[in-house]
């Protein structure tokens, strides 16, 4: 048990610094360090990445699809190395909520879809600003994977319907919009630069899932999405286009599938 334990700690710690050197990379692809050094060293790379998401930062669309495909699997392998340790912590007691019955319902404002501030929180917490204030907390990282996309499947439609031919062939050099690009980045290095924290998260965001459970909802314990990780290349995928993430995220999607075995039976 303990020889099992040093193990991992060891997996887990290469396993780190192989991500922190893959944010780096994407530091630099970004624009928002001068070379994987510096990136490393910046103590707040995290806030830099979170302040040019507020500003006017554009990208190539040839960085921009980099800078996606290398991020996918970084990402995912983040997230499975969170799984990883939050399988060693001890399941906290579920609290009930403590609300004094004077203290009025607070005032829901509309949906962020519909002009609302962000989260559908209370207007009154909306503070007047400069039209920044939907972005003006830092983006926390996504502890579940996204849920695979089955809109053509239930369609009814035949594969293909209504395709008129291959869509033409976009420019490499226009600019896109990069904030989605920046907040996932920043939300990344907060995320790696915190690890213990992150895994604490989890271990909570599973509680309230089993006491939903207990309630009789349907509520999903496993942060994993079935099949493949977010990010991996296809299984026929020659092994020569495989790099270095691609691997890095094999190996924590089987640390992970194996933590969450002792979940499930802790």
């Amino acid at each position: 048990m303990v020889e099992r334990q040093d193990r991992q700690d060891r997996e887990t710690k290469r396993h780190h610094a192989t991500l922190l050197r893959l944010l780096a990379i994407l530091f630099v692809y970004a624009g928002l360090a001068d070379d994987t050094g510096s990136a490393l060293s910046d103590s707040e790379r995290a806030r830099h990445a979170f302040e040019a998401s507020r500003e006017a930062w554009t990208l190539s669309r040839r960085i921009c699809r980099r800078l996606l495909l290398l991020i996918r699997p970084v990402e995912a392998a983040t997230r499975r190395l969170i799984v990883v340790l939050a399988s060693g912590l001890p399941i906290p007691e579920p609290r009930a909520p403590e609300r004094p019955a004077t203290l009025p319902a607070p005032t829901r404002s509309p949906s962020p879809l519909r002009g609302g501030v962000r989260g559908g929180g209370s207007s009154i917490a909306a503070p007047s600003g400069d039209g920044k204030t939907s972005d003006a907390r830092p983006p926390l990282f996504a502890l579940a994977d996204r849920d695979k996309r089955y809109e053509w499947f239930f369609s009814g439609r035949p594969h293909g319907a209504g395709w008129k031919g291959p869509a033409p062939a976009l420019p490499g050099d226009d600019q896109l919009d990069a904030a989605g690009i920046l907040r996932r980045i920043a939300a990344l290095a907060l995320a790696l630069d915190d690890l213990p924290a992150q895994a604490r998260r989890l271990a909570r965001w599973r509680l309230r899932r089993m006491a939903a459970r207990a309630a009789g909802k349907a509520r999903a314990l496993s942060p994993l999405r079935p099949g493949i990780p977010p990010g991996s290349l296809p299984r026929r995928a020659p092994k020569k286009v495989l790099r270095e993430e691609h691997h890095l995220l094999s190996e924590t999607h089987a640390l992970a599938r194996a933590a969450l075995a002792r979940f499930d039976t802790s």
